[in-house]
């Protein structure tokens, strides 16, 4: 493992933070949220706050403590997506600049995100797909997903996504 930026430090640099969008709750991915200022605004997917999966009775204490003091966590409310590619699409700001896909199969709630920037879209795959070969190749994250049949449906729709659009920049949840 590679030691990278704390976030208390990252945010010392940024413009006061808005809100937190989770891709899911697993200990990796909510570390760090003990720097995120209390009061912030944080979102999941839904389901995703009641995990019951077997990790979760080891990490749970953990997780907790990392979100100890924060408001409570918003889950995102999704219709089915009408073009019927993903279980659901939502427009977070109503401008097609962040969209929250929920991708369920490694966590209930599961979500990636398309964003749109100054230097073209990115998607933001959370634990979907944890590696750039698992993304060249369709896997998905294995026995780290509460449901792989589920997972690979959700991974199979993200790179036909890509494959539609090729401009997009795709970002993996422990890979570039």
């Amino acid at each position: 493992m590679k030691l990278g930026t704390d976030t208390a430090t990252l945010l010392s640099r940024e413009p006061p933070l808005a809100g937190v969008l989770l891709t899911h709750l697993h200990l990796d991915h909510v570390s760090g949220m003990r720097d995120v200022p209390h009061g912030t605004p944080i979102y999941a997917g839904p389901g995703e706050t009641h995990g019951s999966e077997l990790p979760y009775l080891f990490t749970q204490g953990t997780i907790d403590r990392q979100l100890d003091g924060q408001d409570p966590i918003q889950e995102l409310t999704f219709a089915p997506d009408p073009s019927g590619h993903f279980a659901g699409v939502v427009d977070l700001f109503g401008d097609g600049t962040v969209l929250a896909i929920l991708v369920p199969g490694h966590t209930a709630g599961s979500l990636a995100y398309l964003v749109r920037t100054p230097k073209g879209p990115v998607l933001l795959t959370g634990d979907t797909c944890h590696t750039r070969w698992g993304w060249d190749h369709g896997v998905e994250p294995g026995s780290f997903s509460g449901n792989r049949p589920e997972n690979a449906i959700s991974l199979g729709n993200l790179r036909a996504l890509v494959a539609r659009h090729p401009a997009i920049d795709v970002r993996l949840g422990h890979q570039r």
